[in-house]
């Protein structure tokens, strides 16, 4: 399996996952031109090559090219109910034919990769992280959830490359200049996970498999790359944890190398 995370925040959302023989993508919350640029240069993949674009929520840091890919290359999109109810009239016109309606969970097979989806906890209409296996190689992704929750856990524990929302740092939203209501919203059970949220998460769900996480989502205002690897590398210190992974921050305007697992 490969992965490349092509953007990664509050600004905008887009995951490449994909073998030999298919390819996904998992929202599309930047342009698409950047989309088939950054495909290009570091998976050597056109976007016609696309075979399904999986969405989590309607929200627009992860949906804003959706439309447009659809349009341009017929991609097949995917997404639950309630998360097409919340995309009417945000994405354009698109071949009633392209678009799948989800269960709020379930999979499916798309080539030869397994695709699971799974429910969040965030403010959006019925918004879901998924778990993609192909043989014996598992690659999870949840973020824009303000809590992990017990079904979530079971389903992405010990999987080969996790993708975890590490969106902010609970002082630095507290004191910094957002209003009130949004301060809450963040950081309610429907809003993000904090760093430290993140590292506690991480004493569950990292296992003998694990060999990569990416802390994903940061908040532009309320974090930093460094003070996210630190308070979850402390977490998981302070708790005698010895992980043999790889632990990284997914970068917001840029995308990572294309891993190969």
């Amino acid at each position: 399996m490969r992965f490349c995370s092509l953007a990664s925040g509050s600004s905008g959302n887009s995951y490449y996952i994909g073998t030999k023989n298919t390819n996904i993508l998992i929202d599309a919350g930047i342009s698409g031109k950047r989309i088939c640029q950054e495909l290009e240069s570091k998976v050597g993949l056109e976007g016609s090559q696309l075979d399904g674009l999986f969405i989590t929520h309607e929200h627009t840091d992860h949906i804003q090219s959706i439309g447009v890919l659809a349009r341009r290359f017929k991609v097949p999109l995917y997404a639950t109910e309630g998360t097409w109810r919340g995309m009417r009239g945000k994405i354009g016109e698109v071949d009633p034919d392209l678009c799948h309606v989800l269960d709020d969970c379930g999979s499916l097979e798309l080539g030869d990769i397994n695709i699971e989806w799974f429910p969040t906890s965030h403010d959006a209409n019925e918004p879901v992280g998924y778990l993609c296996q192909s043989g014996k190689k598992k690659i999870g992704l949840a973020t824009d959830t303000g809590v992990l929750t017990r079904p979530m856990a079971d389903i992405l524990r010990n999987v080969d490359l996790l993708v975890l929302e590490a969106n902010h740092d609970e002082k630095m939203l507290a004191t910094g200049r957002y209003p009130l209501y949004l301060k809450k919203r963040i950081g309610s059970s429907l809003g993000h996970l904090s760093n430290r949220a993140a590292g506690k998460a991480l004493l569950d769900l990292a296992g003998e498999k694990t060999k990569t996480v990416f802390l994903a989502h940061l908040s532009q205002e309320n974090n930093l790359p460094g003070l996210a690897m630190a308070t979850v590398g402390e977490i998981l210190s302070k708790n005698k944890v010895e992980f043999n992974f790889d632990l990284a921050v997914a970068p917001r305007s840029q995308s990572t190398s294309c891993i190969r697992l």
